[in-house]
């Protein structure tokens, strides 16, 4: 990988790792706005955002942004606008993850080449294997009741449902999976799951003693939040706005686990492979030699 340059701006402890990765596999590596000891001293600690201006690839945070404002950056104090990233990035292709319409604007708006890997089936897929383990680990932290047995929702039947209904039903779990679509559900059946449609869903929630929501919309108003049981775990694996009005729910005294990124928090070496195959997948689209 001799001569490729990537600069690595923001993100949690997987972007770390995948600095290391990179590093061992030749690549040049720049980073800025990312801070641990574990990064490697030899690569290119940059100390402004202009550092990587002439960059040809650019990885960014997962998400990108939380604020629409500035680059997300947990493990550094640094603030980056996401104007300062626009133009440093103005001949750069980024790789960018949960990018919503608003951000997405903004990309073109700068005439930025980009991409949202979270998009990649190659990439999403592999992604929902350590966010599943992930609930799955804060669930048993969260509750004194074990999963084998446990009465269990996942809200949604996307990539991530569907490896997570999986894991729950291997570990014993009695698994519903709410979905819109009557294809989904004659899955969800097949599967050996309990198919619950969205229109129905107010009829079964009070049954559950874990709920997992992989849908970032406000499904869950507070008419809904009173059928649920009062000891229930509620897991939110959806990127913002989530799944739940939470303030009604903390309000109700329902057990609320907020579960963003769990990736980089329980899995962060895979994470970070994960995200070194994506690089290598955009970097053979791009016609590089690798």
């Amino acid at each position: 990988m001799a001569g490729i340059s990537v600069a690595i701006v923001g993100g949690d402890l997987r972007f770390v790792r995948l600095a290391q990765i990179l590093y061992e596999k030749g690549f040049i590596v720049s980073v800025y706005g990312l801070c641990h000891p574990d990064l490697p001293e030899a690569i290119h600690h940059c100390a402004s955002i202009g550092e990587i201006k002439d960059c040809p690839y650019i990885i960014g945070p997962i998400p990108f942004s939380k604020d629409n404002k500035c680059v997300f950056t947990p493990m550094c104090n640094t603030y980056i606008s996401l104007e300062q990233f626009f133009l440093a990035a103005t001949n750069s292709f980024v790789l960018g993850s949960v990018l919503n319409p608003t951000l997405r604007n903004l990309f073109n708006t700068h005439h930025i080449k980009w991409c949202d890997i979270m998009e990649l089936d190659e990439i999403a897929i592999l992604n929902a294997i350590p966010t599943a383990e992930g609930a799955i680990q804060y669930a048993m932290q969260n509750s004194e009741i074990t999963l084998h047995n446990s009465k269990c929702l996942v809200l949604g039947f996307g990539r991530c449902g569907k490896i997570l209904a999986h894991k729950l039903q291997a570990l014993g779990a009695k698994v519903s999976v709410e979905a819109r679509s009557t294809k989904d559900l004659a899955y969800i059946s097949t599967y050996g799951y309990r198919p619950i449609p969205l229109d129905d869903l107010a009829h079964y929630l009070n049954e559950f003693d874990f709920i997992f929501n992989t849908i970032p919309v406000r499904l869950l108003t507070s008419s809904l939040i009173d059928l649920f049981s009062p000891k229930v775990v509620y897991i939110e694996l959806a990127s913002t706005p989530g799944g739940i009005d939470v303030d009604y729910a903390e309000q109700k005294g329902i057990s609320y686990v907020p579960a963003p990124s769990l990736p980089g928090i329980v899995a962060p070496k895979s994470a970070a492979d994960i995200l070194y195959q994506c690089l290598l997948l955009i970097l053979r689209n791009q016609g590089a030699h690798i």
